[in-house]
């Protein structure tokens, strides 16, 4: 693919980081530390794709979403630590087409770039997309996005990424450490951190957080992700290739 981002970041080793992976898709990437230089880059040169921190120093990355979008309908992908509702409801509000929150696996954000400049290029490939469905839940696997009953679902990157990981392992028992290497792609970690994500994931999409209907503690193991009352059914894939 030959394509060209800015990356809108303060933290220069990060940006390069993110430029690197994002050069192995063959999108080039330039780098802006403040927002006033990157809106400078993007009335001076061509660009495919915004990646933008919201957390800059001078202008934020709202102020500067709010001006991209009075002239430009570049896609642009938000990638901060900000991840409260508020935050990126705001940010989807204002335009952006996703939220990724760091700390993010720079491989699966230059992946999720070169989704979305396939789909802006119109040459996004003509079978169906995988989709996975869970009750009224709607997760799209080629441009990583949720959706409820048709509305865009906000969701932190790891949050989705543990919801896919279990919809991909529906009706199995998966022990804490499996998930947390699978996810995390550590073998090593603090189990706490699967548990507090499970509680957050659990809190967007169970009708009753306290009560869960779907994601289901197995006491002393881990986790394992039902769909009753609809059988078979209300769990399944769409399209593209076999989702078990």
């Amino acid at each position: 693919m030959d394509a060209s981002a800015l990356i809108v970041e303060d933290d220069r080793d990060l940006a390069e980081l993110m430029a690197i992976y994002l050069g192995d898709e063959g999108i080039e990437g330039r780098i802006a530390g403040t927002a006033e230089e990157g809106l400078g880059l993007l009335g001076s040169g061509a660009f495919d794709l915004v990646l933008l921190d919201l957390s800059l120093p001078c202008m934020d990355g709202f102020e500067f979403l709010r001006r991209l979008r009075s002239s430009s309908d570049l896609p642009v992908m938000i990638v901060s630590s900000r991840e409260a509702d508020e935050d990126m409801i705001l940010a989807l509000g204002l335009g952006a087409d996703e939220f990724v929150s760091k700390p993010f696996s720079p491989r699966v954000l230059a992946a999720r770039a070169k989704a979305h400049l396939r789909r802006a290029r119109g040459n996004t490939p003509a079978a169906a997309p995988n989709v996975l469905r869970l009750g009224n839940l709607r997760v799209d696997l080629e441009s990583m996005l949720v959706e409820r009953e048709g509305l865009r679902l906000p969701m932190p990157a790891k949050e989705l990424d543990l919801l896919v990981f279990l919809l991909r392992h529906r009706g199995e028992v998966l022990e804490s450490e499996a998930i947390y290497r699978e996810v995390w792609n550590n073998p090593y970690g603090d189990m706490a951190t699967v548990a507090v994500h499970v509680q957050r994931l659990r809190r967007r999409i169970e009708p009753d957080p306290a009560s869960p209907r779907y994601i289901k503690t197995v006491y002393g193991v881990g986790y394992r992700l039902d769909a009753p009352g609809d059988g078979p059914g209300e769990i399944a894939g769409e399209g593209g290739r076999d989702t078990e």
